[in-house]
């Protein structure tokens, strides 16, 4: 739920009128209103300025053409309500005696109703339950229409304008604190006479039951009364209200910012892309069974049924994102951080991958391209054994269950939190400069076709999410941070390539082009450049100061990842082995150089945990001294894993299988494992309780990680057919496509 600030209320309700109406458990929320736009004031000054003596009377305040005002009708049968319901746009046709509404007047467009409940058992005596049913039926006629109806979204690609059309909310029966009421209160105000006209409330049609906040009563056994056990306390009253104005607000915040944060009352566009998705669908799936009976005949395929598997991965995973993220089948809820569940949570991930140790092995389809490698291999190259294939994705895959756990559980708000996970995505960065760097040193392979399928690769997703989602390319900002990382990394070595092999030239070339960098996302102008040539030539929109902000937090880790590759592979080449542990023999360095080296790596990450945690106290204070020490742990951890024989030719399985989806993972999460652009979770309504929360989470993540999986290998074939000429067409597709839209 939003928290409405005053700004955010100036802006849904401008030139528009609140109306409270009820007893003064609802004056409490019209307080509550006052406080949040009365830039701060003490409720006794704004009881001051609205002149109120603690009597059953009207109020009523302006504050920057916002209207808002409070009518006492505990029994709702006032003059004043009826004159109110007779100026609303919803009024139904049958009630034909609607008084005109003054040219000058703003238009209602929320009303907050309060149940009689309290005052019928209060002072209704034996009638109360009439009293309370005639004051029910008399606003049930403005309810006949689905409250979910009011807040129905335009397609995606309409624009949305607010209308003038009321949306009334009906507060149910106030639950006291019945152990705190006072004497005279208890004796008519009972458990079991609450219970009857709740019970008359709930029996209400199904439409206008939408209209009831039925949260509204366990927010205030929760949250806590106020001393006398029937009103709320002041933060309990600004919730409420804030319930209220997620309704109303929400529908037309989303739909100006697909990245609202919102998780209720946002509606569902009517998204053309996700019927034509789930017809694709459709069509490649009998094609397929189609092809079973032709291949059965010998009969010849228009299309590889491999090809149509691949593009059918990708439509259903597509869909499937829109179905969880974007219908309204699949509910969305606040994420709430609880340090004992996150930390529990991170130490199973934890013990379960440990227990999924396995000996390091080549899949069948590794030798194959090895020997297509071998050809570019220098003379006497046997390989190096630090941080092997299966240990990098491990090495992956860990910081990537716990980088999925810490937005699940929304800990991004704790900074020792934060610090961890900000030095695991920096961990990513420094394998991913390693990796590519040993690639390229080794194969010396700077052709368009592998260019252009390390580009498709890492886009991919995040190029064609944004046409179903309604997102932009820089919703999904790793894929574009890791694309500059190796855009950089691949234009450094391509550039006299041929000293690549010379250590001394080579730093040369990786100092320089730190500084360029460097430079390049410092200066102003730059990065807002490409920023408005990439919006200009392809449509996509990203935020160049947020880009900024991301690329200097690791500004320079990559280029340690480059370096350390390029000491291996040169010690690799010579057959050396003094300076990291290299090849398969049991003892790359004496017995005491080797529990020296793993005292050493231990003592630095050790210390850098000390001054990091204990001693930063701020995260602007971390964020600049990060990308100056983020790789002293992360160079000790791989020294750890690669120090001993044993270690070596072991890997965690779980973790590496989850770090050769990574990219899948990262980019999905914001849509079927987490909703709202990875801002809520996503729910069936199973999670009322720990076991219904656990539930759901298993079930989600096991869609997810097989469609992560699916993802891959499908976007792996159509990499590995991309050409350089190919890749050009289809950014001149995306080109046409963007003008078009």
């Amino acid at each position: 739920m939003v928290e409405y600030s005053r700004e955010t209320i100036l802006h849904c309700m401008s030139g528009r009128k609140l109306v409270l109406v009820g007893d003064s458990t609802i004056r409490q929320i019209f307080f509550a209103a006052a406080r949040r736009l009365g830039l701060g004031l003490p409720e006794s000054e704004i009881k001051d300025i609205l002149g109120f003596k603690g009597k059953h009377e009207d109020l009523s305040f302006t504050v920057d053409n916002v209207e808002v005002e409070f009518i006492w009708d505990p029994w709702l049968n006032s003059t004043a309500l009826n004159d109110t319901f007779q100026k609303l746009f919803t009024l139904p046709t049958f009630l034909t005696d609607a008084k005109a509404k003054r040219e000058d007047e703003a238009p209602i467009v929320l009303v907050i109703l309060g149940s009689p409940g309290l005052w019928a058992a209060r002072y209704g005596g034996d009638d109360y339950l009439d009293i309370f049913t005639r004051g029910i039926d008399s606003v049930v006629p403005y309810l006949s229409s689905n409250f979910d109806d009011s807040i129905e979204l335009p397609s995606l690609n309409e624009t949305f304008h607010q209308d003038n059309a009321t949306q009334i909310l009906l507060a149910p029966v106030q639950i006291p604190d019945y152990g705190n009421l006072s004497l005279n209160r208890s004796e008519t105000i009972t458990p079991k006479r609450i219970h009857k006209m709740k019970d008359y409330l709930s029996r209400l049609s199904s439409n206008q039951l939408s209209h009831v906040p039925w949260v509204y009563n366990q927010m205030s056994s929760e949250g806590g009364f106020s001393t006398d056990g029937l009103h709320d306390s002041n933060d309990i009253a600004a919730r409420k209200l804030d319930i209220a104005l997620n309704a109303h607000c929400n529908a037309a915040a989303k739909a100006r910012n697909r990245l609202f944060k919102g998780t209720c009352c946002v509606g569902e566009h009517r998204n053309s892309s996700y019927r034509l998705a789930v017809a694709l669908w459709v069509v490649t799936a009998i094609y397929r069974f189609w092809s079973t009976f032709l291949f059965a005949a010998r009969g010849k395929l228009f299309l590889r049924v491999d090809l149509v598997r691949a593009g059918e991965v990708i439509i259903s995973t597509l869909a499937w994102c829109w179905f969880c993220d974007g219908k309204s089948d699949v509910g969305k809820m606040e994420r709430h951080y609880r340090q004992n569940d996150f930390i529990a949570v991170c130490l199973l991930w934890l013990v379960v991958s440990t227990f999924t140790l396995r000996k390091n092995y080549r899949s069948s389809s590794e030798p194959l391209l090895l020997a297509k490698e071998s050809r570019w291999n220098p003379p006497g190259y046997h390989g190096p054994g630090y941080l092997s294939r299966d240990q990098s994705n491990e090495i992956k895959g860990l910081m990537q269950g716990f980088i999925l756990l810490y937005h699940y559980h929304y800990a991004s708000q704790t900074l020792w939190v934060y610090k961890a996970i900000r030095l695991f995505i920096s961990g990513y960065f420094y394998l991913s400069g390693y990796g590519h760097t040993l690639y390229l040193m080794k194969t010396n392979n700077f052709s368009p076709k592998r260019l252009a399928a390390v580009l498709f690769r890492l886009n991919f997703l995040s190029a064609i999410l944004p046409y179903m989602m309604g997102t932009n390319y820089s919703s999904y900002y790793f894929a574009s941070v890791i694309t500059f990382w190796y855009l950089i990394l691949y234009g450094m070595l391509r550039v006299s390539k041929s000293y690549n092999q010379d250590s001394r030239w080579l730093i040369t070339k990786v100092v320089a082009t730190a500084i360029l960098t460097d430079w390049f996302t410092a200066a102003p102008g730059i990065l807002e450049a490409v920023g408005k040539a990439s919006h200009l030539v392809f449509g996509m929109h990203w935020n160049a100061e947020e880009m900024r902000f991301r690329l200097r937090l690791d500004r320079y880790i990559v280029f340690v990842g480059v370096i350390v590759a390029a000491l291996v592979h040169n010690a690799s080449v010579r057959r050396a082995r003094t300076i990291l542990p290299l090849g398969h023999a049991k003892s790359a360095l004496p017995l005491k150089s080797e529990l020296l080296l793993a005292i050493l790596c231990t003592a630095g990450i050790i210390v850098f945990i000390y001054v990091t945690q204990f001693n930063l106290h701020e995260k602007r204070k971390y964020n600049q001294i990060h990308p100056f020490v983020s790789w002293i742990p992360i160079v000790c951890f791989a020294m750890l894993r690669n120090s001993y024989y044993v270690a070596k030719r072991t890997h965690l399985a779980l973790p590496a299988a989850l770090g050769k989806i990574s990219l899948e993972t990262y980019v999905l999460q914001y849509h079927i494992w987490l909703g709202g652009d990875a801002t809520a979770r996503l729910t069936l309504g199973f999670s009322e309780d720990r076991w219904g929360r656990l539930f759901e989470m298993v079930l989600f993540t096991t869609i997810f990680l097989n469609l992560a999986t699916l993802t891959h290998w499908a976007t792996n074939f159509f990499a590995q057919r991309i050409t350089g000429s190919r890749f050009l067409l289809l950014l001149v597709g995306l080109w046409v496509v963007n003008v078009g839209v």
